[in-house]
């Protein structure tokens, strides 16, 4: 279990800074208790019930806690009597709990630990309308850990996965990579999108695409530009982001906010086709289903720049490391300048790429923005 104990460490780290999202007073419990609980955790995900295993998340609040007052749109169902935490009790209970909208809640503050309630965790009754019912939700930024599938815990702030420990290995994921990267400045790059507008349209379908669990993959295009000969789109479905004559329709937030969230789950949907979604940077839709060559024999590899969550540079990954997918992105912002493509794998990874200064730069285990 070393490599829980680094899970751990590692979770205290990006506690202490990303604590400015959290909201307040939501503490975690000591080392040693956590510990305890990410054990029963991994006990737990690697047990199927009725032949599947379970995802769902667990938050660490004692059950007087003023914070369960606060939020008007949560609700709190508690348990008549405190259940002790046991990987087989957990194994029975853990079929009932939707990582999507709620978390287990665990009391940790005196032993033995034990299960208190369900927190039924969306931030206000308009977030839970407009971006749940399109398959994203909005919880709240309050700790929590993942049970995603076995063996595979990931620590949260709200729904965003900061650390992941997966079968020994612990990975950090990096939350900025459309805020403040070569990315982002490139998809900011002949945009006419506002930020807000674009951060909340790609959380929402990096969201669902991630969740449908096929992978998947997103060209980003200039502006007006035709397409290259490299892409092949074999379903053209052009349609603008705001659509003609709304705008000052899309003036009000509310609407403004359902008509991207709805228009993001169709785009999104796009991605379970084979082939990649093609979209520009002001985020109309191209089409879909679209083909980019892979491997050109007559040419060498680009030249390659992998990036870490903390901003190093992998310099063991190779351009051949990845299948398909990711070579004809690869090869995709080599050819078309000023492109980004996003990859989704089925694995559950995403990673984005664009190319500067001569090289592709490709940003690995990217995660939801916070917003």
């Amino acid at each position: 279990m070393t490599d829980v104990y680094q899970f751990v460490d590692e979770i205290f780290r990006d506690y202490g800074r990303y604590s400015d999202n959290f909201e307040e007073d939501q503490m975690l419990p000591s080392k040693e208790s956590l510990l305890e609980v990410c054990r029963v955790l991994l006990n737990a995900s690697c047990l199927p019930e009725e032949g599947r295993y379970s995802t769902f998340r667990v938050c660490f609040i004692s059950p007087d806690s003023e914070y369960l007052d606060s939020y008007i749109y949560s609700r709190v169902y508690l348990f008549s009597d405190p259940i002790e935490l046991t990987t087989g009790k957990l194994h029975k209970l853990s079929p009932a709990l939707n990582a999507e909208i709620s978390c287990l809640m665990l009391d940790v503050t005196k032993k033995p630990y034990s299960m208190i309630g369900i927190l039924s965790a969306h931030t206000s009754l308009f977030e839970n309308l407009m971006t749940f019912s399109s398959g994203g939700t909005r919880m709240p930024k309050i700790p929590n850990i993942m049970v995603r599938r076995p063996g595979k815990l990931e620590f949260c702030c709200g729904e965003t996965p900061l650390v992941c420990y997966t079968a020994g290995e612990v990975t950090h994921f990096r939350t900025n990579t459309f805020t403040s990267t070569l990315v982002a400045d490139q998809l900011r790059n002949g945009s006419s999108i506002e930020e807000r507008d674009r951060l909340l349209f790609l959380y929402k379908i990096m969201n669902l695409i991630h969740s449908y669990g096929c992978g998947g993959h997103v060209f980003i295009v200039p502006n007006d530009m035709p397409l290259p000969e490299i892409v092949d789109v074999k379903y053209k479905l052009p349609a603008l982001f705001w659509g003609e004559g709304k705008e000052e329709h899309l003036k009000k937030e509310t609407v403004r906010k359902k008509d991207i969230s709805v228009y993001a789950d169709i785009v999104a949907r796009l991605s379970c086709v084979d082939g990649g979604v093609v979209i520009n940077k002001n985020l109309d839709l191209i089409g879909f289903g679209a083909q980019a060559i892979a491997d050109l024999t007559n040419i060498s590899p680009p030249r390659m720049c992998f990036v870490t969550s903390d901003d190093q540079i992998d310099t063991e990954k190779r351009f051949n490391d990845n299948g398909m997918r990711h070579r004809a992105c690869y090869r995709f912002c080599e050819l078309v300048d000023n492109s980004v493509a996003l990859i989704f794998s089925q694995d559950g990874s995403i990673k984005a790429c664009t190319k500067a200064e001569g090289e592709v730069v490709v940003y690995q285990d990217v995660s939801i923005p916070m917003i």
